[in-house]
């Protein structure tokens, strides 16, 4: 009873118990009407998989029809899969009258019930919850029942415990991601897991997974590759026993390539350089912390000096004593330095903390834009001295204008430095002593030659490949999975990623818009903050961008994460920049992580957490909007392909000079960005120009024009995102009169929800707001967080003045809507529609019925 007031309450937007600031309202989004100008649920046919299985045509996913089918998605994560069961029906009716077509099932194997799928009844992760069961499988019947597809994640988060057989949890990596690429049981407990979860019969369906027709994908894992982890040295600390099984696959894979030590020595040797003169200035402080700058800018207060230690002598010491408003407020560089292109460095030093904390060295410009040169390590710390030592070759270096730099990140304590030393060369071949018949050769570091590590690597993408191919060929050919299927995010281990993921149906990535960064201990939701500006003016530093340089040519595209978390105050511009580019570039599924992440967020009135979408008015009321764009194809695809080729024999090569990176981005927004083989021996790109004019239907100008502004141009929607507040804009014959914002910020979408198109539609849907955030929110002076203080619902909206003209019409009338899409007191109309703060709505019906 107390779920079904509340989502009655947000349909109608109740009134609060607090003054609202002059120029906002409160207002909350619930179940769209059915009929109603919001409901999207019209372009979900029901059910899902009506006609069939999702297969693959030409690239692209397909329905039962054999008609493309493109996928805009959320998560729904931990507890949220198995929601009480007179529930589900309003979770799945609310999702597709927004316009959501899939839901991808994340984090279920994490815990056990309520939070996951395990049985507390047993101590092991291997025994799935009967009444967990029972209410996923009828969720995902009602999500089928209107038209909503299911995307079932497998290896999450699950870490393997001592009832599980593994006792030591300490030094495995979270969630045993890259160690269970190649650790012989915990890929059989995985293939387990699947085959109880895949093969288990939905009473309500009727169906098992693996013959569900509205299980549309299936991922093996998220987020996890060992290549990533060799690439951040992570596999070298591994624990025993699992340091003593990469070994023996290490030495298995290394007789395969030479036939014994002495051709081993010989291959790796080549190119080894020794360590050259010390390059740091005093580098025994013996003028104290003179050649060290300290860079903790005001509100930040602290200290640098030189200490005596009984192990170290004469070591550096920072403290910060009061936090500054940014991560890098704490750190300590010195300047002016002159690197080679091309050369190879090492830095070496000593360092402990207190309290503990993670820092990040690295080498870039000491002048701006502050650009790394090919070093930034992350280096967690405690309360011991321990010994680090990094070699790096410099990428583009300015000359005199280098700087090592330690960011302590911007928390309170100290920091100890000792033996600090940045010196040229530092490459070895084989060490000495160690033998392949013996079984002895380390795993190469960073300080390895060229060939050393290149065999390291491609060792690596060879347990990828086999654990990949496995795992699938399993899915498939044991158990019948009928889904597509993926492993990870292809992005995880660059070059590498791709090669892995080639071997898969589709391909998969995540991205996120200024994710929160948490300066001291991770995920302290205490100590946290974000830069808090609008991705609209980061052209060519945008998430999309980045992604696009993924797409494998010839497969499916998906984003199954994406989001600019609460408390971002343009996080209005999430979903139509993301559905727009994905529509230009042709993609296939976008979801927006996550739907909630508390018990009553089902039904909840304020923003609960960083990414929690389900009580978003700024990310919610544009969805709709997303729908059209991306699913309705109101956005039509590049005809141009921009086609990056990269050497299938040399990805190893090309990951070890590369690392994650793939090259240098495209015209995002003119040509599709896909990536290709070639067994040619360097990269080259080969793009193909469509014939004719072809309009961009969206424009997206530089920070450095007018502030950044991005900009959707169809027949049956139009978009304006940016800095347009108190301008007046024409966007394909709809001219946009906006008035000021509190920040000069505006979001502002029309969109024909009929079919027809702007200059004839009889129902269209306006979206104008600008910030969203709960009451009592509890902002730091910067507006770079929160910290704890997210305060309360009901939502509170911004208004946003706006009078809007369709040329040619003078027919025009409005309504202010609701949050549940329902009328209020029509608008005075004709040939322009003027709203603002006063009605209390971010949505408004527009037409002439």
């Amino acid at each position: 009873m107390r779920t079904a007031l509340i989502v009655a309450l947000m349909a109608v937007g109740v009134a609060g118990w607090a003054e609202v600031p002059d120029g906002w309202f409160e207002f909350t989004i619930g179940i769209p009407a059915e009929g109603s100008t919001v409901d999207a649920s019209g372009l979900s046919p029901a059910p899902a998989g009506a006609d069939g299985f999702v297969t693959i045509e030409d690239g692209h996913f397909v329905d039962g029809s054999g008609q493309r089918i493109r996928f805009l998605g959320t998560n729904v994560t931990f507890q949220y899969a198995f929601p009480e069961k007179e529930l589900a029906p309003e979770i799945a009716r609310r999702m597709a009258a927004l316009g959501i077509n899939i839901v991808r099932f994340h984090h279920m194997d994490n815990q056990f019930a309520p939070r996951g799928i395990w049985d507390p009844a047993f101590k092991d992760h291997q025994h799935m919850d009967a009444g967990q069961l029972d209410r996923l499988d009828w969720l995902v019947y009602q999500l089928k029942l209107q038209g909503i597809y299911t995307n079932i994640n497998l290896h999450v988060s699950r870490m393997m415990g001592e009832a599980d057989g593994f006792p030591d949890a300490e030094g495995r990596p979270k969630y045993d991601k890259g160690l269970d690429n190649f650790e012989p049981r915990m890929i059989e407990l995985q293939k387990d897991y699947a085959r109880d979860l895949l093969t288990h019969v939905n009473p309500y369906t009727g169906n098992a997974y693996v013959d569900e027709p509205c299980v549309a994908m299936v991922e093996i894992t998220n987020e996890d590759s060992a290549l990533r982890f060799a690439l951040g040295n992570t596999l070298h600390t591994l624990p025993e026993p699992y340091a003593t099984t990469l070994s023996g696959l290490w030495h298995d894979w290394l007789r395969e390539q030479y036939a014994d030590t002495n051709a081993l020595r010989v291959a790796w040797d080549e190119g080894s350089e020794p360590l050259g003169e010390e390059m740091l200035r005093d580098p025994a402080f013996e003028r104290g912390a003179e050649e060290w700058r300290l860079e903790a800018p005001a509100p930040a207060q602290g200290t640098l000096d030189v200490l005596e230690d009984p192990e170290h002598g004469r070591v550096l010491h920072a403290s910060l004593t009061q936090t500054g408003t940014q991560s890098w407020h704490f750190q300590v560089h010195q300047v002016g330095h002159t690197l080679e292109d091309g050369r190879l460095y090492t830095v070496s030093f000593a360092a402990k903390a207190d309290p503990p904390r993670s820092i990040y060295l690295n080498a870039r410009y000491d002048v701006d834009d502050w650009r790394m040169v090919g070093l930034n390590e992350r280096i967690d710390l405690d309360e011991q001295w321990r010994e680090f030592s990094f070699t790096f070759r410099a990428k583009q270096p300015l000359p005199e204008h280098t700087r090592l730099s330690f960011n302590n990140t911007n928390s309170v304590g100290e920091v100890w430095y000792a033996n600090i030393s940045l010196r040229p060369g530092g490459s070895r071949g084989l060490p000495e002593g160690e033998s392949l018949e013996a079984g002895t050769v380390s795993l190469p570091i960073a300080s390895a030659t060229a060939a050393a590590r290149r065999d390291w690597l491609a060792f690596v993408m060879e347990l990828e490949r086999r654990y990949s191919v496995g795992m699938s060929d399993f899915l498939k050919d044991e158990l019948g999975v009928r889904a597509a299927v993926t492993n990870t995010q292809a992005t995880y281990g660059g070059a590498g990623g791709l090669l892995r993921e080639s071997r898969m149906d589709y391909t998969d990535v995540h991205a996120y818009w200024q994710h929160p960064r948490f300066p001291g201990r991770p995920w302290d939701r205490a100590n946290w903050l974000i830069p808090n500006t609008p991705m609209t003016a980061a052209l060519g530093r945008d998430t999309l961008t980045r992604l696009a340089m993924f797409r494998l040519a010839g497969k499916p595209f998906t984003v199954s994460e994406y989001n600019h978390p609460a408390p971002n105050d343009y996080r209005a511009e999430c979903m139509p920049m993301l559905a727009a580019v994905a529509a230009v570039q042709d993609w296939d599924g976008i979801f927006e992580f996550a739907y909630g992440g508390h018990p009553e967020d089902w039904a909840t009135d304020a923003i609960d957490g960083y990414f929690a979408m389900s009580g978003d008015a700024a990310k919610l009321a544009m969805l709709p909007v997303a729908a059209n764009l991306f699913r309705r194809g109101d956005v039509q695809r590049a005809p141009s392909v921009s086609r990056l080729a990269l050497p299938m024999d040399r990805v190893a090569e090309f990951v070890r000079d590369n690392g994650g990176s793939v090259g240098q981005p495209g015209d995002l927004l003119h040509a599709r960005q896909q990536i290709e083989w070639t067994d040619r021996d360097e990269p080259f790109v080969l793009s193909e120009h469509a014939d004719g004019t072809w309009r961009a239907p969206v424009s997206w100008s530089p920070v450095e024009e007018d502030g950044g502004v991005f900009m959707v141009d169809t027949e049956r929607t139009k978009v304006l995102l940016g800095p347009v507040a108190g301008r007046t804009v024409e966007v394909g014959g709809v001219t946009f009169d906006v008035g000021q914002t509190s920040n000069g910020y505006a979001a502002l979408a029309l969109t024909s929800m009929d079919g027809l198109p702007l200059a004839q539609s009889r129902r269209m849907l306006l979206v104008a707001l600008n910030r969203v955030e709960n009451q009592e929110m509890g902002w730091d002076e910067e507006r770079t967080t929160v910290g704890r203080e997210w305060g309360r619902g009901p939502t509170i909206c911004e208004g946003v003045s706006l009078t809007v003209r369709i040329a040619g019409r003078d027919d025009l009338r409005a309504w202010p809507l609701a949050g549940d899409g329902t009328r209020r007191e029509p608008i005075a109309g004709g040939e322009a529609i003027s709203v603002g703060a006063d009605l209390a709505t971010i949505w408004y019906e527009v037409g002439n019925e």
